[in-house]
């Protein structure tokens, strides 16, 4: 079983480093004007058409400031590694831009708009957030505090598990709750995948 996961985990891993190589191959030409902080608080903006979009039954102006945030999301952190320039302001400010727009889109779409979604599935996902959160900010403050040179366990999951969450939130717009909630199911399980990969020490890698 240890070694199925192994594989899954490499594979989903590999996955990644070649849409992060794909990236910044495109990205290379970008203007120097476009900076990655730039993209990330234009993506963090994004959510105030998307609550009035919502709010107001427009679901498809919903989905075209939700889609724009998911591409911005997917290019400002290959943007930052490729031009070597990931900021502090940067590293604080995309998880805080990733929470936010799905956070309150999913809080929205599944009280004021999909209320028949699970709402045992709805707490739990939530539940898990705040346990990532908490998580993230006791061990960083830990290891500043002790002097570690170390990072908290691979979030490998949690990108996996966030990706799930976009499509999540795609599928509750459009009204197709049956795969809605296969979809979150399974990001739900990634998610405890990543609290217990938060759980675990790792040596940073130089």
């Amino acid at each position: 079983m240890s070694q199925f996961i192994k594989g899954v985990e490499d594979l989903l891993d590999e996955i990644i480093k070649r849409k992060e190589t794909f990236l910044q191959k495109i990205l290379k030409p970008a203007p120097l004007w476009v900076t990655p902080d730039q993209l990330t608080l234009i993506r963090i903006l994004c959510i105030f058409p998307i609550i009035f979009f919502l709010l107001g039954k427009k679901l498809f102006l919903a989905f075209s400031f939700y889609t724009f945030g998911a591409l911005l999301d997917l290019i400002d952190g290959p943007l930052a590694r490729v031009r070597k320039k990931e900021t502090d302001l940067g590293k604080r400010l995309d998880p805080f831009a990733d929470k936010i727009l799905f956070g309150v889109t999913f809080i929205i779409l599944v009280l004021a708009i999909r209320p028949s979604f699970s709402k045992i599935l709805f707490w739990l996902i939530f539940i898990c957030e705040f346990i990532l959160v908490a998580l993230s900010l006791i061990g960083k403050n830990f290891m500043v505090y002790k002097g570690l040179k170390k990072k908290l366990g691979a979030n490998l999951w949690g990108k996996w598990k966030f990706t799930l969450q976009f499509f999540g939130i795609y599928l509750l717009i459009f009204n197709q709750l049956f795969f809605a909630h296969i979809v979150l199911w399974v990001s739900l399980i990634l998610a405890i995948a990543s609290i217990i990969g938060h759980l675990t020490f790792k040596e940073e890698k130089p």
